[in-house]
């Protein structure tokens, strides 16, 4: 292994709770195993209730996602959007660029580009992208971070 090879993950998925049951397994033991852990839910859980109102289930939803985040001492980002706002769409590729772009992970944790949710295949599309464009110079995100170009698998 290159001397350069950092150990960071990035954990990346549409909702909140989609980590602990997507991935929550191996983002644990790669902290155990002395890995930078970062989480990010891209979108908000906005939609995440059948009886409450979008604010009181927004704030919830950080809560716990913050708190989830702090149980396996990983870097918590800020959703971006709501529910159901997971598009592909150059705005939101630009934003995912940044975050890429400044974590710099050598492993991103993702859904599976093929599944039932709609969001959940757009969070694997975007993050697959926002990945491949890293360290495009020409690509500019959102906000401006400088381009890297490091292994990433």
């Amino acid at each position: 292994m290159s001397t350069n090879f950092k150990k960071i993950a990035l954990a990346a998925v549409a909702h909140p709770d989609d980590i602990e049951l997507m991935m929550g397994g191996t983002l644990i033991l790669l902290g155990r195993a002395g890995w930078e852990l970062h989480y990010l839910n891209i979108a908000n859980g906005s939609c995440g209730t059948a009886d409450q109102s979008r604010d009181k289930i927004v704030a919830q939803r950080l809560e716990e996602a913050r708190a989830a985040a702090e149980s396996v001492e990983a870097h918590f980002h800020p959703p971006l959007v709501n529910d159901f706002e997971v598009l592909y769409t150059l705005p939101l590729l630009a934003r995912l660029a940044a975050v890429v772009r400044e974590v710099q992970p050598s492993l991103m944790l993702l859904p599976s580009p093929q599944d039932y949710m709609e969001d959940h295949m757009n969070a694997s599309r975007l993050m697959v992208s926002a990945g491949f464009v890293r360290g495009m110079t020409n690509f500019t995100s959102e906000p401006p971070r400088t381009p890297y170009d490091a292994p990433l698998a």
